[in-house]
């Protein structure tokens, strides 16, 4: 790709949606390595979950004081008192990792429904970044039902994590014809070219022919970048792939075709690295 090809796409603002997980935490790690990469602002964003306020209301709740024993119900004030103290130690945590990265970045904080807030908050972003899950207790599921939202209803590129992961191993870039992909295709050659390393492309637009016109898409790549061919419209062996080549973040065009949730699911699980959707 040319450099006025390359320089096409601007990043200002990476938003990513905070709360007391480790996919979170990894998010957020994740969200700054990318900003400081393409010199961008850091936006965090707390929601008091209108959920958590719920809990006070149910009358089973109760606390245990450790000196008396004596036992009291656990009211609105109560656990108000714990999200804001919640939330400063979220916060803290922000401020050091945007310092660490020497990120100018930005604090919000809204009430509400989790996805609702995140998407509003969004508008005004370049990337979403989110954790796969909360706290859910679900082994199984890959994505909980709040990322599993945002990701069908966000008009903007989303990552997702789910484990820290180093982001210096080569990005994947999956090309299939699209529009989306060629727009992932520039995000991915930004990243290697700043992070010094290669790219890895995929080459699907054989298995899935698209309408759109993708012109000489891949010819303008660098010469070390390694493209793979998949011909065949094979989703076991497109998955085997990219297990194989552990790269340092996944680059999808967000399209049906990889964004139904038992696909996404099963996309987190084979790629072991951050996924990035593009819209």
């Amino acid at each position: 790709m040319t450099d006025s090809e390359e320089t096409s796409i601007k990043m200002t603002e990476i938003l990513v949606a905070l709360d007391h997980s480790s996919h979170s935490r990894a998010a957020l790690e994740s969200a700054a390595f990318i900003a400081e990469l393409m010199e961008a602002k850091i936006h965090g964003l707390f929601v008091h979950d209108n959920q958590w306020l719920r809990i006070s209301k149910l009358s089973s709740l109760s606390e245990i004081d450790e000196l008396t024993g004596r036992i009291s119900p656990i009211g609105r004030e109560a656990v108000e008192r714990e999200i804001q103290k919640l939330e400063r130690s979220i916060r803290k945590h922000f401020e050091i990792i945007s310092r660490q990265h020497q990120l100018p970045h930005r604090w919000s904080t809204e009430k509400g429904e989790v996805a609702d807030k995140v998407l509003e908050a969004a508008e005004n972003c370049d990337i979403i970044t989110i954790g796969s899950k909360g706290r859910s207790y679900s082994r199984t599921k890959k994505l909980g039902s709040t990322a599993a939202t945002i990701i069908r209803s966000a008009n903007k590129p989303i990552l997702i994590l789910q484990k820290r992961h180093n982001l210096n191993y080569p990005p994947i870039a999956i090309f299939d014809g699209s529009k989306k992909s060629i727009s992932g295709l520039k995000i991915a050659e930004q990243i290697a070219r700043r992070n010094e390393t290669h790219l890895t492309v995929i080459d699907l637009s054989k298995a899935f022919p698209s309408t759109e016109k993708s012109g000489q898409a891949l010819a303008g790549l660098k010469n070390d970048t390694k493209i793979l061919q998949l011909n065949q419209p094979n989703m076991g062996r497109f998955l085997f792939m990219i297990n194989k080549l552990q790269g340092g973040l996944l680059i999808l065009p967000k399209n049906e075709r990889y964004t139904r949730i038992n696909t996404i699911e099963h996309i987190l699980d084979s790629a072991d690295c951050p996924v990035l959707l593009i819209n």
